[in-house]
């Protein structure tokens, strides 16, 4: 196997692809904590705000696995060099704008960004790490986007309230920059040996996608991966929003308090990784991750509930759930049908990913609209736990059988 030959772990090449994730991460968690004041700027209505969150995902949505695709033909490292580059633009370019619709446009372009790079990261990492260290490297990668976000939340206000919402988007323009160094410097053959070849005349591997395309386990951590997005990432964007609209709090304390909530999702990748790490199946992981968010998310809306505990239940929400990302990353790198086939796998990953973010923001603002509370709309947090929970009754057959 890729890696397979790896004698120590090259933690300094797995903190590089973590970083390039991280600024992914807080490309996306920029934009809640300033919708209201990019929407005042704008005129945009919440549907539209919701769209400004989420098309960063559209590019993922239509074309995660032709990305992954990419990254088998140029290579791991080259894929993610090009992510971040167009995180540098994407900032600059941001900052510069002068109406919605060239914001919405950026933030579509933005979005090639996460396709590449959560397809090239985890690939990059399963390469530079040891078999018995992967799953822990693994599990701590996929805490990038929580990471990145609560960042994000933690800047936004204080940025925002003193140079304006703009300054987010230049100052992700010169963390993209640092990652672009990082990676070109410290995943270069000189100081990374021992890295994957490619063969520069090798066209696409038709027979290996036609080898990955029917393997089951990696469409069902896939969809696992969406259900989860979908839900995790509605609660994660309309966070602030909710603890405004619905606790009278100012907006330096929803982002605050946003951000505790969006960053302990961290916490659960790590706790899926070490879990993993310890002989724990990874259908168990996602079947936990489904339950928990099936209980707390329609605590979180319900109307009976106090205040004070809203908090406290989307701190466990956002950390109980951040166990699947873990199980299913590793999962698609258990399941692929050869490690060079790696980062079309994490295409799986990142495309199920992308449309469940896409769609997880809109959604809520039209579920939330129509029914004309967030109260009324606890109901719906059960729908993708529920089809999660038949992923995990499917995922328990497929992975008993390989082990």
């Amino acid at each position: 196997m890729a890696g397979a030959l790896v004698t120590r772990t090259r933690w300094g090449v797995v903190s590089a692809a973590i970083f390039a994730s991280v600024v992914v991460g807080y490309a996306v968690g920029k934009v809640p904590p300033t919708i209201g004041l990019v929407s005042d700027e704008f005129g945009l209505d919440k549907v539209t705000a919701g769209w400004l969150a989420s098309i960063f995902f559209a590019y993922g949505a239509g074309f995660g696995v032709l990305t992954g695709m990419v990254g088998g033909r140029v290579g791991a490292r080259a894929l993610l060099l090009t992510g971040v580059l167009v995180l540098v633009l994407s900032g600059i370019a941001g900052a510069l704008a002068t109406s919605a619709a060239m914001l919405l446009a950026v933030r579509v372009f933005e979005g090639i960004s996460f396709a590449a790079i959560v397809s090239s990261a985890p690939k990059i990492t399963f390469d530079a790490t040891r078999p018995e260290d992967r799953n822990l490297a693994l599990g701590i990668w996929s805490g990038y986007m929580p990471g990145g976000m609560a960042l994000a939340m933690i800047v936004a206000p204080f940025l925002a309230e003193s140079v304006g919402w703009r300054s987010l988007w230049w100052l992700m323009a010169g963390a993209a920059l640092i990652a672009a160094v990082l990676a070109a410097v410290g995943m270069s053959r000189r100081r990374w040996p021992e890295q994957p070849r490619r063969d520069a005349d090798a066209g696409f591997d038709w027979a290996g996608v036609r080898a990955t395309l029917p393997v089951g386990a990696l469409w069902l951590f896939g969809g696992a991966f969406l259900l989860f997005t979908i839900q995790w990432f509605a609660i994660a964007a309309w966070l602030p929003t909710f603890l405004t609209e619905t606790q009278g709090r100012g907006p330096i304390g929803a982002a605050l308090f946003s951000a505790l909530v969006v960053g302990m999702n961290v916490t659960g990748n790590m706790i899926g990784g070490w879990l993993m790490h310890h002989g724990v199946p990874r259908y168990a992981l996602v079947g936990a991750a489904n339950v928990i968010m099936a209980v707390t998310g329609v605590l979180i809306l319900a109307g009976s509930v106090p205040d004070d505990a809203k908090i406290p239940l989307a701190i466990v929400f956002s950390a109980g759930s951040g166990i699947l990302p873990a199980a299913a990353y590793a999962g698609a790198a258990a399941h692929v049908p050869k490690p060079e086939l790696g980062a079309m796998a994490n295409g799986f990953m990142a495309q199920g990913a992308a449309i469940g973010m896409l769609l997880g923001p809109p959604l809520m603002a039209i579920v939330v609209g129509g029914l004309g509370s967030w109260e009324a709309a606890w109901w719906c947090m059960l729908i993708c736990p529920a089809i999660g929970l038949v992923i995990t009754a499917a995922l328990f057959g497929i992975e008993r059988r390989k082990l």
